[in-house]
């Protein structure tokens, strides 16, 4: 007896396919550049899945003030501390949320260290950096910055800068920075949404890069990127082949391919819609205790750090408080934030 036919719906190597998920390559770079120590950080992380689906991927950049001995401190803790929460916070938080918590308990955290330190009269000497960082989640790019690193982004060739400095300028040689990580509280934290396209390449680094970097440079650069780390680490050459005195570091992330539409509109509706458990919000996990140290008393302690899909610069660096430079770089890249 014949066996009928299947359907063309179900026969067929498409039942098996896998549905498009999100696909991002990282590279990144960080030197000392012509300073005796490094002072700046940056650190990625691309969890497996289902944590990429629910929280997304991370990259974070900080550029201690040279003004300080232990601006690398404040560097290092803000990246790694940003990095190991984010990951642990309540599925029930938007990425905003999320985000921004841990950013204000790391804030937090920097300015009672500077209090109870012997700088605690010199906030130029204090437990001071700038913050930027880079969430993607589904379709969509989450932006948090504090300071004067930048974030940028190529798209269909047009460079933009997507982030605004938050640098005071006294004179031509003289400027200051009017918001950092461990000054102050409350923190001021500037948050950006922006839908993806595949092929979008981001580009996060300190003023010791962008500085001395022309447009045209930039865009070549991320053009021909095959190898990120590559790119990320011609970038911060071509800095200081052109003068650069500063810490030099360099992120690169590109979205290689998107979730299906399908995917996208149920992340959104996820992000829209409060989650109940008993008739109570679902907190699963505590961001950790602002207060709270660890006992080498080197930095707050956290809950269930994350490892995999980790990728750590080599030694970290800050962006200096109080700048003063001989006159403007030989090409600096063009500032028009939205």
């Amino acid at each position: 007896m014949n066996r009928p036919t299947a359907p063309a719906s179900v026969a067929g190597a498409n039942v098996a396919a896998t549905p498009p998920r999100l696909q991002l390559s990282v590279g990144q770079y960080s030197d000392k550049g012509r300073k005796a120590d490094n002072q700046d950080a940056c650190a990625a992380r691309i969890p497996p899945e289902p944590q990429l689906s629910l929280k997304g991927a991370a990259v974070a950049i900080a550029d201690g003030i040279s003004s300080s001995p232990v601006s690398q401190i404040a560097s290092a803790s803000a990246v790694q501390s940003f990095l190991d929460d984010y990951f642990c916070t309540s599925e029930a938080w938007s990425v905003r949320t999320a985000a921004e918590r841990v950013i204000a308990a790391s804030n937090s955290w920097l300015v009672s260290q500077t209090r109870r330190s012997e700088y605690r009269h010199d906030a130029d000497r204090g437990y001071v950096c700038t913050f930027s960082a880079l969430v993607i989640k589904a379709a969509t790019a989450h932006l948090f910055h504090v300071g004067d690193a930048r974030i940028y982004r190529l798209q269909a060739g047009e460079l933009e800068q997507l982030t605004k400095d938050h640098r005071l300028r006294i004179s031509r040689e003289e400027s200051y920075l009017s918001r950092a990580l461990g000054v102050e509280e409350p923190l001021e934290i500037d948050y950006r949404a922006l839908p993806l396209r595949a092929g979008d390449v981001f580009l996060l680094a300190t003023d010791g890069v962008y500085e001395y970097l022309d447009e045209a440079t930039v865009r070549a650069a991320l053009s021909e990127a095959d190898d990120l780390n590559d790119s990320a680490r011609r970038l911060a050459t071509i800095a200081l082949e052109r003068g650069s005195d500063d810490n030099l570091s360099v992120q690169l992330l590109r979205v290689d391919a998107l979730p299906n539409p399908d995917a996208r509109d149920l992340h959104l509706l996820a992000e829209a819609l409060p989650r109940f458990s008993g008739g109570r919000y679902r907190q699963r996990r505590q961001i950790r205790d602002e207060n709270a140290v660890d006992r080498s008393g080197g930095r707050p302690r956290v809950s269930g750090a994350l490892s995999a899909g980790r990728v750590d610069c080599p030694p970290h660096s800050l962006a200096p408080c109080a700048q003063r430079a001989a006159g403007p770089p030989p090409a600096k890249l063009p500032v028009h934030p939205q």
